[in-house]
């Protein structure tokens, strides 16, 4: 299950965070910094066209926010921080190096796994790298949906935001919390409002979630009811099938109760009143968009499908492609270790891949150990590096203004 979740917001700007003036049509300013007023200007009035008639159906911000100009260049907490964040991601990168050392030390040291060690070697190398290209395209599905959810911030900017976020979700796991803090970080410091980073923030996080969970319902019953080869036993068909049903109930209300809350209080500007009305507003959104038909949408399930496809071609580089929904269902289901917060997700996601994909019958062991283990050198490695990329390059962003798109564009 790819990494996308919640976010916690940095301000970078010296002084704190300042109060909004709040405006007609609903939505308060950025506040006002001495020598940031044309660029915190700028960005005032692109949350007030969205907040009125400018925003795309569904995507309107709500009436409170927080925000901060950001400064004529970067602070010294803006460098700090930046500094820290390429310090994070630096040190991640080198503990998934080892990590690929030690286990490549373990399959070629360890009698029991010796075998999986000779299977990797023998894996199409054709298959494989198609596996690369389908975890690019897996990358660019997502820049689809972050492009669509962030569409004002223009497309440059976007591309080499998601991408970062992507190698950061690759190497920090904790199911994506690192790669949308990093985002909201970089987004905050070129003065968005703390609820926009917030419901924008929810919106990609349901989005992306509800594919995963869509499927698990969507593959479960039907594999389940015996419709679709693979597994039969209620434990990992009916049962995941029946949370996720549960689950996207459970999110509705949620947002219903938010929505309730956020109507019937006056909220104060702080963290818990934005969180309601993020994960309302976010929650509503996603309704909207997935009710509007934007084909956009197809980069959720492009990120998601691509990523499984990869997994599957592991499987068909040793000569035998076995049932793709039981791939799909034991993927869907192993890879909830990845929320466990474990840099990458280490050992935990591949455990849980391989014992379930065991249980759906996939044999032999040393096999499907072999396809795990260059289905996760591949998932891994290839948004790390080109993610990283685009972090170096968005690195020279932090402190420069932002640059909005006109609010037709999304």
């Amino acid at each position: 299950m790819r990494r996308i979740a919640g976010q916690r917001t940095t301000d970078g700007h010296a002084g704190g965070v300042n109060r909004g003036t709040h405006l007609a049509g609903g939505e308060d300013a950025p506040a006002v910094a001495p020598g940031g007023g044309e660029q915190a200007a700028a960005v005032a009035a692109a949350e007030r066209e969205d907040a009125s008639a400018g925003a795309p159906a569904g995507l309107a911000d709500g009436a409170l926010t927080t925000g901060a100009a950001p400064a004529a260049g970067p602070s010294d907490s803006d460098a700090a921080l930046m500094t820290g964040q390429s310090r994070r991601l630096r040190s991640s990168l080198i503990s998934l190096a080892i990590f690929f050392v030690l286990l490549a030390g373990l399959l070629t040291g360890v009698p029991g796994l010796r075998s999986a060690a000779e299977r990797i070697t023998d894996a199409d190398p054709a298959w494989v790298a198609g596996g690369v290209v389908l975890e690019v395209l897996s990358c660019l599905g997502y820049i689809v949906l972050f492009d669509l959810v962030f569409a004002r911030i223009g497309r440059g900017l976007a591309s080499r935001l998601s991408l970062s976020e992507l190698a950061m979700n690759s190497v920090v796991s904790v199911s994506g919390l690192a790669g949308i803090a990093l985002g909201a970080w970089v987004l905050r410091s070129k003065g968005f409002s703390m609820e926009r980073i917030a419901k924008r923030s929810v919106l990609i996080f349901v989005l992306t979630s509800a594919v995963n969970v869509a499927a698990v319902a969507l593959i479960g019953l039907p594999m389940w009811l015996g419709l679709l080869p693979g597994s039969r036993k209620a434990l990992i068909t009916l049962l995941p099938a029946a949370a996720a049903l549960a689950t996207i109930a459970a999110t509705l209300a949620l947002a219903a109760w938010a929505g309730r809350v956020a109507t019937r209080q006056r909220l104060e500007k702080g963290r818990a009143g934005v969180a309601v009305v993020a994960v309302s507003g976010g929650v509503a959104d996603a309704v909207a968009l997935i009710r509007g038909h934007d084909w956009r949408l197809l980069g959720a399930v492009a990120y998601w499908l691509l990523d499984n496809l990869v997994l599957y071609a592991c499987f068909a580089s040793f000569g035998h492609a076995p049932s793709f929904w039981a791939v799909a269902m034991a993927y869907l289901v192993g890879m909830l270790a990845n929320s466990l917060p474990i840099p990458g997700g280490f050992v935990a996601v591949e455990g849980g891949l391989v014992g379930m994909l065991l249980l759906f019958g996939l044999r032999p062991a040393y096999q499907v150990l072999a396809a795990v283990v260059i289905y996760r050198a591949i998932s891994l490695w290839v948004p790390a590096l080109i993610g990283s990329a685009a972090f170096l390059s968005l690195r020279r962003e932090i402190g420069k203004p932002g640059a909005l798109q006109p609010a037709g564009r999304g």
